[in-house]
């Protein structure tokens, strides 16, 4: 199981041909009319998000920073490789030069909502007033088109990657990043003989569940499946690609699922 204990720091990084000045008043005052409290010091701004009412301690802050040059202390451009329905992405990447580095602070007490709605808030306030060519979410290795960027987005900080399994031919493997980044499993799923489409959105809507109601699918319980009939067991267990992490893996029972199961082993129940 994953808990808060496990959390790290949303971050984003906002790309673009010529960075934007963080010290200058225009972007500070924009970003003052949704965040009174904004501060600019050192090169750097600070945004508090107030905390709910009688709710005592720090607020949650996002910072902006500038982002180390590529090629700086071995700092090298966003990867592109598991993006997949970006076309541009590859090309935008070309028009790279310097970048915003959006993150946070006092987020441990904060639910995965609050965290999420504050950080893109920030990046999309970002990108409406200054002109980025790309937008990276290095933890979950995905890059966004700056015009597809909305507040309280879960596609970004959340990807889904695509795998092919070298000693196996036909079988893939696909798994949600992010979602350990807010102290929750990421999904995981390694199949054969359907398409990738329809896992992948599978992953990510049962990563969508699991962002809202917590890690609440016990091991053994099943949930929908492709179709409406179906009923796919999860188990717990450590992840089959980097970076390690718990993640919830998804049988497709068969003769769909790859790799080895012990299910005689497992417990089954109903989610």
């Amino acid at each position: 199981m994953v808990d808060m204990a496990d959390t790290t720091s949303l971050v984003a990084e906002v790309w673009y041909a010529t960075a934007p000045d963080l010290s200058g008043p225009a972007l500070l005052e924009a970003l003052r009319a949704t965040w009174p409290e904004a501060e600019s010091q050192d090169g750097s701004v600070t945004l508090p998000h107030p905390r709910p009412d009688g709710d005592t301690g720090p607020p949650l802050l996002s910072v902006l920073l500038p982002g180390t040059p590529p090629g700086e202390g071995g700092k090298t451009l966003p990867e592109v490789g598991q993006t997949w329905n970006w076309l541009g992405a590859e090309a935008a990447l070309a028009h790279c030069r310097a970048s915003v580095v959006v993150t946070e602070m006092f987020a441990a007490d904060r639910t995965p909502q609050e965290r999420l709605d504050a950080l893109t808030g920030v990046v999309a306030a970002l990108v409406a007033h200054t002109r980025p060519v790309l937008v990276s979410w290095p933890l979950s290795q995905r890059v966004v088109n700056p015009a597809d960027v909305v507040a309280g987005d879960l596609d970004g900080p959340v990807n889904v990657r695509l795998f092919d399994i070298a000693n196996d031919p036909g079988a893939l493997v696909l798994d949600t990043l992010g979602m350990h980044v807010f102290g929750l499993p990421d999904l995981q799923c390694h199949f054969r003989d359907v398409s990738p489409g329809e896992v992948a959105v599978l992953l990510f809507a049962t990563a969508g569940y699991l962002f809202s109601a917590g890690d609440v699918i016990a091991d053994g319980h099943t949930i929908t499946g492709l179709r409406p009939e179906d009923r796919v067991p999860c188990h717990h267990e450590p992840a089959l690609l980097a970076p390690a992490r718990t993640v919830v893996d998804l049988d497709l029972g068969d003769p769909y699922a790859a790799g080895a199961r012990d299910r005689a082993e497992r417990p089954r129940g109903d989610a």
